[in-house]
């Protein structure tokens, strides 16, 4: 058995911070390269790399490796102490995809509230390292996943009222299978469907609803190629109201009918 897409967390403490010796540099540290959260309980901490120099206060995170181009620190503007906590987790092909995810859609510094699902995954991975708590691999795997998860979840909510249109993209690439409409989608976004249908359009160069019925129909496509559920079932699973909606949108992006497609695709295998 491979143990090495299982995660490990190697590494976990809370320390507490005064004066300006507090300042690591990512490029010239020697360990391996971990992925790292670390989290504000008090005070802030700065961060700094190719996208500018960050204040991570409290109800934040940084995310960064070692060996990255990345420095933290303590400022030498700062009039409290920081006190924060950190997890050090062995890269593996499991979780670290959905680091570098969040990392890619978000930045470096993101958000943490203290009460939130994610704070509290963290907390539980925190105290089950220093207390030696995980019951094994597994079950860091499955906490360590959740976490990124709720970490994810929590960054997509907070564009709902500064960036509106990313939220309604992210709720069109997520919820595409539900039954949810243009209309709908905008009112999540505070908008009207004209004003977001326009300006959704300039920032993403297609309609909200031409992507909401590219992301269903392949979906469809690829549980007619994969599986033999009834067309009405696919249809229900893809977000249509019914299968007869369902199958003139197919026929009329790929030219034929769901049950025609897919005995072409069957005859040809």
């Amino acid at each position: 058995m491979e143990f090495g897409v299982f995660p490990l967390v190697d590494g976990g403490a809370e320390e507490t911070v005064t004066s300006t010796d507090y300042y690591w540099d990512n490029s010239k540290r020697s360990e391996v390269n971990r992925i790292n959260i670390q989290r504000t309980l008090s005070g802030e901490a700065f961060f700094q790399d190719g996208e500018g120099r960050r204040m991570v206060g409290v109800g934040k995170v940084m995310l960064f490796t070692q060996r990255e181009d990345s420095i933290y620190g303590y400022p030498a503007t700062a009039i409290e102490r920081y006190r924060h906590r950190y997890l050090s987790i062995d890269p593996s092909p499991t979780v670290t995809p959905l680091f570098h995810r969040l990392r890619d859609d978000f930045g470096a510094v993101l958000l943490m509230n203290g009460k939130g699902e994610a704070a509290s995954f963290f907390d539980e991975i925190f105290q089950r390292f220093t207390e030696r708590g995980f019951r094994d691999r597994y079950h860091e795997l499955e906490l360590m996943t959740l976490l990124f998860t709720a970490m994810y979840r929590e960054q997509v909510e907070e564009t709902r009222k500064r960036r509106p249109l990313d939220y309604g993209h992210y709720l069109i690439h997520n919820q595409f299978r539900n039954a949810l409409n243009v209309e709908e989608i905008a009112g999540r976004c505070g908008m009207t469907r004209e004003h977001f249908i326009r300006a959704f359009k300039m920032q993403y160069d297609r309609s909200p609803g031409h992507l909401l019925r590219e992301l269903r129909l392949k979906n469809a496509e690829f549980l007619l190629r994969s599986t033999q559920k009834a067309v009405g079932m696919i249809a229900l699973d893809c977000g249509y109201s019914n299968s007869n909606v369902f199958c003139r949108a197919f026929r009329s992006y790929y030219g034929v009918s769901p049950a025609k497609f897919r005995l072409e695709k069957t005859l040809n295998l």
